[in-house]
């Protein structure tokens, strides 16, 4: 039998009491467990995603949700797969840049002399001659 283990990051949830309770997150990464992707009924080529023919379709697959037909699946980590957030997280890079490296500051700083220039031409535009 194979061992149960988070659907996001791969962490062994052996420690974890079974059935899964609704708001059980993973201890590694804090992934909500009680949802589609760790369901042996999630189908992502199916339209509603679930394979279950009573279930109601979920509206995300990795959020906690409250189907009385969930039952974890093992193996349902593929490390291959992204989430949503990872996909986010990789276009926000790719539009915006890392933020963590030396290219915001220079853009920061040009902006901040943008900022300048616009208020002083504004102040030259209202200022009041002194007679």
């Amino acid at each position: 039998m194979s061992v149960l283990v988070c659907w996001r990051c791969g962490t062994s949830l052996k420690d974890f009491p079974q059935p899964l309770v609704r708001l059980a997150q993973c201890k590694a990464c804090g992934a909500d467990l009680h949802v589609c992707r760790l369901c042996k009924f999630y189908n992502p080529g199916h339209f509603e995603k679930c394979d279950h023919e009573m279930a109601e379709p979920a509206r995300e697959v990795d959020v906690a949700n409250f189907c009385h037909y969930f039952r974890a699946q093992p193996g349902a980590y593929n490390p291959q797969e992204k989430t949503r957030a990872d996909d986010a997280m990789a276009e926000l890079k790719a539009l915006f840049g890392d933020t963590n490296n030396g290219e915001n500051e220079s853009r920061k700083s040009a902006t901040d002399k943008t900022s300048d220039e616009a208020k002083a031409k504004f102040d030259a535009l209202f200022k009041r001659d002194k007679d």
